[in-house]
């Protein structure tokens, strides 16, 4: 029988539990092998981060868009996320710049875009 290699900074599924209650979602951020926790993202936060973005709409070949946003872009988003939402974790991740940077990149990709529409009345 093959165990399940634990991820430094893993927490057990009773603290994943509690997070859960006061924070509602928790996610996981995975790098190398270490692991953070982070809260579901706040108007507050979220704000803060879609300041630090910007998207630049290119004109591709015929009818399609293509968009650009530059990766420290990217990472200014992530790091709102992980310095305004950090719940525990590995502290390897915070100390580390090479975690740091991945797990921040990763973390921008919580700020979700829903599709949506403007009406005229």
């Amino acid at each position: 029988m093959e165990t399940e290699k634990k991820l430094t900074g893993e927490v057990t599924p009773e603290q994943i539990a509690a997070w859960k209650a006061k924070y509602g979602k928790v996610h996981g951020v995975i790098v190398d092998g270490h692991i953070a926790y982070v809260r579901k993202i706040d108007r507050a936060t979220t704000s803060y981060a879609l300041s630090q973005m910007s998207i630049k709409m290119l004109k591709g070949e015929g009818d399609t868009n293509d968009m650009e946003m530059s990766m420290g872009k990217l990472f200014k988003t992530g790091e709102a996320v992980m310095t305004n939402c950090w719940l525990g974790g590995s502290e390897e991740i915070k100390n580390d710049p090479s975690l740091w940077m991945n797990a921040c990149i990763k973390a921008g990709e919580l700020i979700e875009f829903k599709e949506s529409e403007l009406k005229n009345f």
